[in-house]
């Protein structure tokens, strides 16, 4: 036999030993209550402590806070998503309302021009000294205006044929009408 079989051998033999001694060793005196005392010493305890009980207590207690937390943190979550839906919905609907006013006033703006441009068409059809007797009537600013639309020969005819004091002061509002608005500024070169 080779050096190998060897250390074989010896393990079977010892297991071989180890068995038939677990077989008798119950009926030795002793050996059986020395096994079980060593068995209940590795037994842990299985009543816990108070120290534990309370320990337990405590974060099953935590843990249903939390619970409670986080299902009333979502249901906020979900009553804030339906708030800002709700509030979208009105800025759209705000938004839509601005653009049908918008519109409204643009389509106003256009008549109250379109009427204001017919007015000037018929006092240019009109003699000039028959409109300078009703320009003579408006207060300036409104003449001006109206001289304003005119073609600038027609203007000049009813400004002639107007009192000098109602026809420089027709002439000095039509003069200052832009003056607020500020010049343009060259662009750099």
């Amino acid at each position: 036999m080779g050096l190998g079989a060897l250390p074989a051998l010896a393990a079977l033999l010892m297991c071989s030993a180890l068995l038939r001694a677990t077989a008798v060793a119950p009926d030795l005196p002793g050996f059986g209550p020395a096994i079980a005392g060593a068995a209940i010493a590795a037994t842990p305890d299985p009543a816990p402590s108070d120290d534990v009980d309370t320990l337990l207590t405590d974060l099953a207690a935590r843990a249903d806070r939390m619970t409670e937390r986080e299902a009333a943190l979502a249901e906020r979550e979900r009553r804030l998503a339906r708030g800002e839906e709700a509030l979208r919905a009105q800025l759209d609907e705000i938004k839509a309302a601005e653009d049908d006013l918008r519109a409204l006033l643009q389509m106003a703006d256009e008549a109250a021009e379109a009427d204001l441009a017919r007015l000037a068409a018929v006092y240019e059809a009109m003699k000039p000294a028959e409109a300078a007797t009703l320009f003579k009537q408006m207060p300036p600013a409104f003449a001006a205006g109206f001289l304003g639309l005119m073609r600038p020969e027609l203007a000049a005819a009813i400004l002639a044929a107007m009192p000098p004091e109602g026809a420089y002061a027709v002439s000095v509002m039509l003069a200052g009408r832009h003056a607020d608005i500020p010049p343009a500024t060259p662009a750099p070169d």
